[in-house]
This record gives structure tokens, C-alpha cells and sequence, in this order.
């Protein structure tokens, strides 16, 4: 597996955050938000949304369009390559949903 796939793996599924990310991304695959867009979508508040967002621009899995305060996101260009990862965030992956029951038990 190489490294955009094992970090897109640890980001959505290895860590407590992966399934609001998933949530995300899944309004984001579905057309470009912004902060305030997204929120309101995902039911979350500004801040929450602007972490796990941040989270994800850093790691290459979204990308912002336009800039300023009002700037929107979109999936980037290396996340919609990975076909599997976009079946996983689909919840088609193995039938399973994406998210993990319990570390390891």
C-alpha cells in the first residue's frame, strides 16, 4: 500500500475523528462546501468543521477553491484516483460501513 493510501486509511479509520471525516467527505464528494456549508450539512459546529477540514487539506484529501473567508473545498484531485478509498467513504468497502468497531477487540 503506498503512503497516500495508508494515511488516508489512518485518517478515516484509524483514529477516533475518522467517521466525522468520512461524513465530510461523503457532502464534499457530492459537490464543492464551504466552512459554513458544511456545518450546517454535517450538523456540526464551525469548529469541528474547520479542524477535521484542516486535517484533511493538510493530508492532500481535499482542496480549497478560491480563497478568503467564504473559500470552498472540494476532494482532491489524488483522493478521487483512489477508487477504493471513495468505495470505503461509500460504505461499500466489504459491505462494511467505514467504521471501526472497537481497537482491536
Amino acid at each position: 500500500m503506498d503512503a497516500f493510501k495508508r494515511l488516508t486509511f489512518w485518517l478515516l479509520e484509524g483514529t477516533k475523528g475518522g467517521p466525522t471525516r468520512i461524513r465530510l467527505l461523503s457532502l464534499l464528494e457530492k459537490r464543492p462546501m464551504n466552512m459554513n456549508q458544511l456545518s450546517k450539512s454535517a450538523n456540526l459546529d464551525y469548529k469541528s468543521v474547520e479542524h477535521h477540514v484542516g486535517l484533511l487539506e493538510k493530508s492532500g484529501l481535499v482542496e480549497p477553491i478560491g480563497d478568503g473567508y467564504g473559500k470552498a473545498y472540494a476532494i482532491s484531485d489524488s483522493m478521487l484516483s483512489q477508487n477504493d478509498v471513495i468505495d470505503m467513504i461509500r460504505g461499500v468497502r466489504n459491505g462494511k460501513s467505514g467504521k471501526t468497531k472497537g481497537k482491536g477487540r
